[in-house]
């Protein structure tokens, strides 16, 4: 059974792929430590069964990497591995579709447990957060990045573009890994230079630092 771990912590990923060998021989993890490379991994092992997702990685986050293989109509169950116990992200990750969520302090054994069970058709998630989540409101609360989003009239696509050109990434690469076509990359630029007043990629995004976004 193929498993792709979207993780960008090198060591932990070769860490959980060393402990499952060492537990199960039925288990075969695929690494990947940023969106672009789960997605090429996706696309080259038609035969991955289960996806874990880390929430908190650098440019292209867990919840962005979920929509976009929901973009995408990849149906493979996926499941949310990460050290972060944010409710909000938590409760997002679960109504775009995880089949659970298992905290990153959780021993292999009972990783291993979790993973069987939702291959088997069920759900996970910590009686904890379970009882966090249902005290949560409605609507979440603006976050500081989300305020200042508003406030130059950008959506969340723009700041995904925003973060991954941050990183480097060229417009073919940031089309590729959001599943937009190039001309829609081309769009999202012109609306942040316009927003900012900048001419250029590095204006932008040392803009988008001043301002507290990035």
């Amino acid at each position: 059974m193929k498993i792709l771990h979207l993780d960008d912590h090198q060591l932990f990923n070769e860490g959980l792929s060393a402990v499952f060998s060492q537990y199960s021989t039925k288990f075969q993890i695929i690494s990947a430590t940023n969106a672009e490379q789960a997605l090429v991994a996706l696309k080259q092992n038609n035969d991955v069964e289960l996806i874990l997702i880390d929430l908190n990685m650098p440019g292209l986050n867990g919840l962005a990497f979920i929509e976009s293989i929901n973009e995408r109509n990849i149906f493979i169950p996926f499941v949310v591995l990460s050290a972060s116990e944010e409710i909000w992200d938590i409760r997002q990750a679960l109504q775009s579709g995880a089949s659970g969520f298992i905290p990153k302090a959780y021993n292999c054994q009972r990783i291993l447990e979790i993973i069987e069970q939702v291959m088997l058709g069920g759900t996970y998630v910590p009686a904890n957060i379970l009882a966090a989540m249902e005290s949560l409101p409605e609507n979440p609360p603006l976050q500081d990045e989300y305020k200042i989003l508003t406030a130059y009239k950008l959506g969340q696509r723009q700041f995904d573009v925003l973060k991954l050109m941050r990183q480097g990434y060229s417009n073919d690469e940031i089309a590729v890994v959001l599943n937009l076509s190039r001309n829609t990359i081309k769009t999202h630029l012109k609306t942040l230079f316009t927003s900012f007043q900048v001419s250029n990629r590095l204006e932008c995004v040392r803009y988008a630092e001043r301002i507290g976004l990035l």
